[in-house]
């Protein structure tokens, strides 16, 4: 999927999941969280082409990632 794509799915299950409780947020919360695993673009930015083409997709997309990150998430709070 496209990054807009992530952004609009993200908010949408976010206000399907949460919307009655917070409100808005659920959307800006959920769009934050469709958009993260694609935030692996920005190796480009310090890798060699190569490596950031190798990357992409990789470690963000993973199901350990999906688990994690939300975990630490909620213990952040």
């Amino acid at each position: 999927m496209d990054s807009l794509t992530q952004i609009v799915l993200g908010a949408a299950c976010g206000e399907l999941a949460a919307g009655k409780k917070i409100g808005n947020r659920a959307l800006l919360w959920g769009a934050i969280g469709g958009t993260i695993p694609d935030l692996d673009v920005l190796s480009k930015v310090c890798m060699e082409p190569l490596d950031a083409l190798a990357f992409h997709r990789g470690p963000t997309h993973s199901l350990l990632f999906n688990i994690l990150v939300p975990f630490t998430a909620c213990l952040a709070r």
